[in-house]
């Protein structure tokens, strides 16, 4: 009996060394499987996240490449009280000097001024009690700014030499195109508005619930009225007649000429002698020629050597 209990013992003991043995391999098959899995699930995680890493830093180069480029317009507050709204936000005290976006707003006070510059060659002045949004500032192929006045004068000075392409105003009734010029813009508190060229042309279309009405040029010297309650008539053109402030802001634009020379002035005047000897020109034909370049009669031959050409730009 003794026995017959011992071998039934040494059976017992027997299965469940095999079931333990069993176990065992099991469990290094499962080992010797993740062994194998392992390394491909990884490869293919990171393979993925590199994908993915790729798909993002082509996307973002992309849209920084394609992404019009950001231009900064600079405030100057000439007299009185001026203000700034950014978008969404509420209107406070404008700084002298600040600078300006894309969607900014602009007001200035009773007995109150300021100037906007664009590019430090080209820029529109505030008279008291007006309002402006800089609705467009950016480049992409173009340079492009349009200005929305809703109320009060202007005066626009827009020189071929600062690069810009296209250069508009917008009131609630016109919109004006501008292709080099000085020219004044006037809106009414019922939103008639007034346009008057000092030089240059001016192209003015009439607008009523967005559907344009007539549009005409305007030369030097010529100007016209568009009335809010004559809105579907056409427009006619009547002859310019300076007032004091126009004559004023005729004098500050000769001096912002007169300033712009001496900037040029200042980055040629080591090469002075070498640009004569070059295109064979005097002292007072050099005078013309900055004078002409920044006025927009005149244009570098395409010949001008690359480094010339870089001391003439400001954009």
């Amino acid at each position: 009996m003794g026995k017959f209990l011992a071998k039934k013992t040494d059976n017992k003991k027997s299965k469940l060394n095999n079931k333990r043995k069993q176990a065992k391999k099991t469990d290094n098959k499962k080992t010797n499987l993740k062994k194998d899995i392992k390394p491909k699930s990884t490869k293919k995680i990171i393979f993925l996240i590199l994908t993915i890493i790729v798909i993002i830093c082509i996307a973002v180069f992309v849209w920084f490449s394609l992404r019009p480029e950001v231009i900064k317009a600079q405030l100057v507050i000439e007299s009185g009280t001026v203000q700034v709204k950014h978008m969404g936000e509420t209107w406070v005290s404008a700084e002298n000097g600040m600078l300006l976006y894309q969607s900014d707003s602009v007001r200035t006070g009773n007995n109150s001024s300021a100037t906007i510059i664009f590019f430090k060659t080209s820029l529109v002045r505030l008279d008291s009690n007006t309002e402006v949004t800089l609705e467009k500032l950016f480049r992409e192929e173009e340079t492009s700014i349009t200005i929305q006045q809703d109320s009060g004068r202007t005066w626009n000075s827009v020189y071929k030499i600062s690069g810009i392409d296209n250069y508009e105003i917008q009131t609630p009734t016109t919109v004006a195109s501008v292709r080099g010029t000085a020219f004044v813009v006037i809106v009414w508190e019922n939103y008639s508005t007034y346009y008057g060229v000092s030089h240059g042309i001016l192209n003015v279309t009439s607008i009523s619930n967005n559907v344009i009405q007539d549009s005409i040029d305007v030369s030097g010297d010529e100007s016209v009225f568009v009335f809010i309650d004559m809105i579907n008539e056409s427009l006619e053109i009547v002859p310019f007649e300076m007032d004091e402030w126009v004559i004023e802001n005729l004098l500050k634009d000769q001096q912002f000429v007169d300033d712009l020379k001496a900037e040029l002035y200042s980055r040629i005047n080591d090469y002075i002698i070498e640009i004569q000897a070059e295109f064979n020109i005097s002292d007072d034909e050099i005078d013309a020629l900055l004078e002409g370049y920044i006025l927009g009669y005149i244009e570098l031959p395409n010949d001008t050597p690359e480094w010339i050409k870089e001391l003439f730009e400001f954009s």
